[in-house]
């Protein structure tokens, strides 16, 4: 294949960046159920299922059982984040070396720019629809651990096992649970500093630069916004953690199929031209939002 058509290799780059966005995202946990997801058109518009089902009903014998009825509807849902990047790679760049080159540029880009974007995105819609509110900065051990067990109440109060549920922290918050007394208590003489779960709840760690209460998307257009991505919005602060059962949002990340046209196609320029476009959300269910608890930092 001459080096200068990567065409047969674009199902094997849009596999491997949709296996990097599940993968990657710290917040993969909360990723839809797939089978409940149907086609998406190409206005960004998903097909969703929706299933009632009727409850128990007094068993009567020798009367047989007692009928009931499960209907599955398909909602439209307009996903409300559209994005888009694209890229050209210099044919004499990329000559001899055209699909490593272009795999690792493409790779890159969905592992340093995509997935820190989805993940901010993210975390900033839990912290906006979060039932249980808490802003406070934490500088003390103690009461860094004592503030975790307010939200381990809360989650138990709406008849969360703990066991199920998911604690994304801050690297600040993680090292005042280990200087805590809970934890020198419990980690006896061979204490684990590199723990991954906290009273049985799954530790997420998440970079500060992705954990804000409220984030600003740049258009990547506008001057000063060039480079896209973007940035902790003016009202933002930092998360200290978030508490939560995975059943509480469900996270949907599509995108149409990676466009690649060669040097021979691209009459723009001598050079690969890829176009990637982004449609994703993060759905909060209202009646379950008391098992969202966020505990935001109160001077950043």
């Amino acid at each position: 294949m001459p080096a200068n058509n990567l065409g047969a290799f674009i199902t094997k780059f849009t596999t491997r960046l949709d296996q990097v966005i599940m993968q990657e995202t710290v917040t993969g946990d909360l990723n839809m159920n797939q089978d409940l997801l149907g086609e998406m058109s190409g206005n960004g518009t998903i097909k969703i299922a929706k299933m009632d089902m009727d409850g128990l009903a007094t068993h009567v014998r020798g009367q047989g059982f007692t009928k009931g009825g499960i209907s599955l509807e398909w909602e439209d849902y307009k996903l409300r984040y559209e994005r888009d990047r694209e890229f050209s790679i210099d044919v004499l760049d990329d000559e001899e070396r055209a699909k490593l080159v272009s795999a690792r540029a493409m790779g890159e880009f969905a592992r340093t720019k995509v997935v820190p974007e989805v993940d901010a995105l993210r975390f900033a819609e839990l912290a906006k629809h979060a039932g249980n509110t808490v802003q406070a900065d934490l500088a003390e051990a103690d009461a860094t651990a004592k503030a975790v067990l307010d939200a381990e109440q809360c989650m138990e109060d709406h008849g969360a096992k703990l066991s199920e549920c998911l604690f994304y922290h801050s690297g600040n918050v993680k090292k005042l649970l280990r200087l805590s007394s809970a934890y020198r208590l419990s980690a006896g003489q061979a204490p684990n500093t590199n723990f991954a779960t906290w009273d049985e709840m799954k530790m997420v760690g998440v970079a500060a630069d992705r954990f804000y209460s409220a984030i600003k998307l740049l258009d990547g257009t506008t001057s000063g916004e060039e480079k896209g991505g973007y940035e902790k919005a003016a009202d933002g602060k930092k998360l200290n953690f978030i508490v939560m059962h995975p059943e509480a949002a469900a996270a949907i990340s599509k995108h149409e199929k990676l466009r690649y046209f060669s040097p021979d196609v691209n009459q723009a320029d001598e050079a690969h031209k890829w176009q990637y476009r982004l449609f994703h959300d993060l759905l909060v269910y209202l009646q379950k939002n008391g098992l969202i608890y966020a505990h935001v930092g109160k001077t950043e």
